[in-house]
């Protein structure tokens, strides 16, 4: 088939070397080349198709890829069906203040990149712009016409999909509580059905505090934070849980747990002590310069496995 259609295209060209106002055609021994006259020119009309007699050029049509019927659409015309939601944790988008010891910042399950330009918002009344660095984070203003500042400092949190914020006044010391207040009250009541999103701090996205690492061919979690942080963290989440805590130690710095479902029978009514639980796992704490290592060590046949309490822990962190 293919020398067939070789051969008739080289006829048809050899029969054909004729020059136009627009395209020069010249032939030799059955080679020909064509050449514009004028590259820049274009022509205003569509000519007449080929036509073949006699089935001189045979061609199977294949519909490998037909087009689908047209059906009902539920979208209205020009709006991008968004993707659906592959995992949705109890009370998103959740605003709170927190505290530990003398420091307060506010907590918002909502993307630094899409915080920063609600922060912003919230200065643009009462607040003078001094200086801003979205790839940081951080954001200088004056409040009203006064000398004192109100900055910011926005991170990503512990939680995936979460925002830390800072407030802090030129001495670099915490700012009022009235303001965490303020700005914790703003983000709450303009974050649902929010759209805002700031290009220039995606990089915050990316600066998690906590990540999964192997040590010593074992998982565990490294987390950005000190270590009074960090046993916060990883206490909350383990009160998330349904696993018992059978001892922990903030002194030596570890915390054993019990992942077994507790026994309701009759004998539970007498109660029992921690020293009667099974430790299944050991978390150990370790800090490493400004970082804090979690390791999970195994100490029963118990059937949770570690990537699985690892997953659980860190579903709970906030």
């Amino acid at each position: 088939m293919k020398f067939y259609l070789k051969l008739f295209v080289c006829f048809f060209l050899a029969t054909s070397c004729v020059s136009n106002d627009f395209i020069n055609v010249e032939c030799e021994n059955g080679n020909c080349t064509a050449e514009r006259v004028n590259e820049n020119e274009r022509l205003d009309q569509e000519g007449e198709g080929l036509i073949f007699e006699n089935d001189e050029l045979l061609v199977d049509v294949s519909n490998d890829f037909p087009y689908p019927d047209k059906g009902q659409s539920f979208l209205k015309e020009g709006e991008v069906p968004r993707p659906k939601k592959i995992f949705s944790s109890t009370g998103s988008e959740v605003v709170e203040i927190r505290r530990l010891g003398e420091i307060y910042w506010i907590y918002s399950e909502s993307l630094p990149s899409k915080t920063w330009p609600l922060v912003k918002d919230f200065l643009a009344d009462g607040f003078n712009l001094i200086e801003e660095f979205p790839e940081e984070g951080i954001i200088q203003s004056k409040i009203g016409t006064t000398d004192e500042e109100l900055n910011v400092r926005l991170e990503h949190g512990i939680k995936n999909n979460s925002s830390e914020i800072y407030l802090y006044n030129k001495d670099n010391q915490t700012s009022d509580i009235t303001f965490f207040n303020q700005l914790a009250s703003f983000i709450q009541e303009n974050l649902p059905g929010y759209q805002g999103n700031s290009i220039a701090a995606q990089s915050l996205n990316l600066n998690k505090k906590a990540r999964i690492v192997y040590v010593r061919k074992e998982i565990g979690i490294e987390f950005k934070l000190s270590f009074e942080r960090t046993w916060s963290a990883i206490s909350r989440a383990i009160d998330r849980t349904n696993y018992a805590v059978a001892d922990r130690n903030r002194e030596l710095r570890y915390i054993q747990l019990d992942l077994e479902e507790e026994d309701d029978g009759f004998f539970s009514f007498f109660g029992s002590s921690e020293a009667d639980k099974e430790v299944d796992y050991e978390l150990v704490f370790t800090e490493i310069g400004e970082n804090t290592l979690l390791e999970f060590k195994k100490l029963s046949d118990t059937e949770v496995t570690v990537n699985e309490l690892v997953d659980k822990i860190n579903e709970n962190l906030s």
